[in-house]
């Protein structure tokens, strides 16, 4: 190829279309469970939402609940970037067919980062803080029973090791339906390619190589705990079901429900078949008691379609350590 300007801008055109065509055909699955918020500094500060009191009947005054991001927590931009380079030679020799390729899976890697940012945070939910300043997945965050008592409640649920269940991968139990999200994916800068293709300066001259660079800047954080629950306890129906009861038990200060209703399982690749056959088969996966308290029979699976399931390959596949 006879190498000019005319020739690089186009090659620098090809290599822009096959990076935004790839960047868009990535399937991220992290706004299931993610708030998309726009940043526009170095970091974001989120105020400390620990309760909005709901809907009251107006008698007297307002009752005034300040929001404020004085009491705060924050999610820092980070910058991330993949860079590569191809020898002028290779474009001379006409030995660059290799290149779409490569800048195609630089644009699926771009596209594919909230997911691997969003589910890495699932991944250490037991030991980094969320908004409440305890562990994001944690036994004894703050809350009240229906009669606006204060309590411990629980997201992490644990092996019932009286019954022989041991620790296995963790999987997830998400209400998505709600304004206020699980989990945060912070935008400060989209990711685009920048070309270091000049024939008189930078690399080329210098190096006798051209460069192309991608970089962006985003961040996730963790969420509405409320609306989230890990457990690692074996996935089956009646683990399933009292993660879901678990998720209901929460309520406001004056006795209300929170109504988080959970509408999504997430699993690592290890539980994909289990999580599919629990939520698509017909007959339950276990057997179950008959009326007569003696016999076990194969009843109707109640769990048929009642919530959607997605697999990320970035959870964790191997047995928790408790």
């Amino acid at each position: 190829m006879d190498i000019n300007a005319g020739t690089i801008s186009a090659l620098n055109t090809r290599v822009n279309l096959a990076f935004n065509k790839w960047l868009k055909t990535a399937d991220p699955t992290y706004n299931k469970i993610s708030m998309t918020v726009g940043s526009s500094s170095g970091a974001n500060f989120y105020p400390r939402l620990m309760e909005l009191k709901g809907m009251r009947e107006w008698l007297g005054e307002r009752v005034v609940q300040a929001v404020s991001t004085q009491e705060r927590f924050t999610i820092v931009n980070r910058t991330f970037e993949e860079t590569f380079s191809v020898k002028r030679e290779d474009f001379e020799d006409d030995q660059y067919g290799f290149l779409q390729p490569i800048i195609s899976q630089l644009g699926l890697d771009a596209g594919s980062l909230p997911d691997k940012l969003v589910y890495g945070l699932l991944n250490n939910g037991r030991t980094q803080k969320g908004i409440d300043g305890q562990n994001y997945f944690d036994t004894d965050h703050p809350s009240t029973n229906q009669d606006g008592q204060p309590i411990s409640w629980s997201n992490l649920m644990l092996p019932d090791t009286s019954q022989g269940e041991a620790p296995g991968p963790a999987w997830f139990l998400f209400c998505t339906k709600q304004p206020l999200k699980p989990m945060v994916f912070q935008r400060r800068r989209p990711f685009t390619v920048t070309p270091r293709t000049s024939l008189n300066t930078g690399e080329v001259f210098h190096h006798n190589e051209f460069v192309w660079g991608i970089d962006g800047r985003c961040a996730a954080g963790y969420g509405m705990h409320r609306c989230a629950l890990m457990s690692v306890a074996p996935l089956n129906g009646p683990n399933l079901d009292k993660a879901y009861t678990q998720m209901q038990m929460q309520f406001r200060a004056d006795g209300t429900p929170y109504e988080t209703c959970p509408d999504l399982l997430v699993v690592p690749p290890g539980l994909r078949a289990t999580a599919r056959k629990l939520l698509n088969s017909e007959v339950a996966l276990l057997p179950q008691l008959a009326p007569d308290g003696k016999t076990w029979v194969t009843g109707a699976n109640e769990w048929k379609g009642q919530l959607e399931m997605v697999c990320s390959a970035y959870l964790r596949n191997d047995a928790a350590k408790i």
